[in-house]
């Protein structure tokens, strides 16, 4: 499914000079608790790329390279090992990145991968069809997307995103998005689930259930149990609040801008009328 050869990961490694190589590569689809592995895995010291790091740093040429590697299947291992070692990234959780796990484990050998999935099948589509797939269709969203030009990119690319785990291409236009798709999605989320650990190597695997917090965790990745709470993190709840916010935002700016645009029209006008009014004077 994800190919690569053998001659361009010699090259890689021969060749392209590293800031930081990947120690930890997460293979869990988003809503499976990828935020709270985030948070963990920043705090046993890694820098942690997630969607998160993508939305609020306003990656823009982040958003034009996933674009490009979903379109491709990630058959791209010079532009993954590129965009990790720009921002000097240690880990990778959560999509898009999940989708491309198989590559970047071929790319960064000693890398272990950490995979995180939902008790049920039904959980994850319950969390995925309620939060991160049906967000862009929300009025607001939809116009954040077409005005901001970070956003209409960053559409763009979870379009490719979604129609790659979907196996079909998708538009959030389509009336029948997500549900229509439920049995794609579910399919694609299960088949990732057996293909970690089919072919991921035990000594190399970790399914991680955040339930049982540091320990095993901390111990795989041969760190030292933090002397604070094991995080939890992103709830459905916290996704679309964080999803509003930006968009209640985006809608303060819009209100803003336009009320100071008819101020400066209006002034305009005055001082234009102003000037007739003397001339006929």
């Amino acid at each position: 499914m994800r190919r690569i050869t053998s001659i361009t990961i010699l090259l890689l490694s021969a060749f392209v000079s590293t800031h930081a190589d990947l120690e930890v590569i997460g293979s869990g689809y988003g809503r499976t608790g990828t935020d709270t592995l985030r948070e963990a895995l920043n705090e046993l010291g890694y820098k942690t790329y997630h969607m998160h790091e993508i939305i609020h740093g306003r990656l823009l040429s982040d958003v034009r390279d996933w674009t490009a590697l979903m379109e491709n299947n990630c058959d791209d291992a010079v532009a993954l090992k590129d965009l990790f070692d720009r921002g000097g990234w240690t880990a990778v959780v959560d999509f898009p990145a999940s989708i491309c796990w198989e590559t970047l484990m071929r790319i960064y050998p000693d890398a272990k991968i950490v995979h995180t999935e939902r008790d049920s099948e039904e959980k994850w589509w319950d969390s995925v069809s309620n939060s991160i797939a049906i967000l862009p269709k929300r009025f607001l969203s939809k116009i954040m997307m077409r005005l901001v030009p970070f956003f209409r990119s960053f559409l763009e690319m979870i379009t490719a995103m979604w129609s790659s785990v979907a196996g079909e291409n998708m538009t959030f236009s389509d009336p029948g998005w997500p549900f229509a798709y439920k049995s794609q999605l579910v399919g694609a989320y299960s088949a990732n689930n057996q293909r970690v650990r089919q072919f991921v190597p035990s000594g190399r695997l970790l399914i991680q259930d955040h339930g049982n917090g540091w320990h095993l965790l901390a111990e795989f990745l041969g760190k030292n149990i933090p002397d604070k709470p094991y995080p939890y993190r992103n709830t459905r709840a916290e996704v679309i609040g964080s999803a509003r916010r930006r968009s209640v935002r985006f809608s303060v700016a819009v209100l803003v801008f336009l009320a100071v645009t008819v101020f400066i029209v209006r002034k305009l006008v005055g001082l234009v009328k102003g000037r007739k009014k003397n001339k006929k004077e």
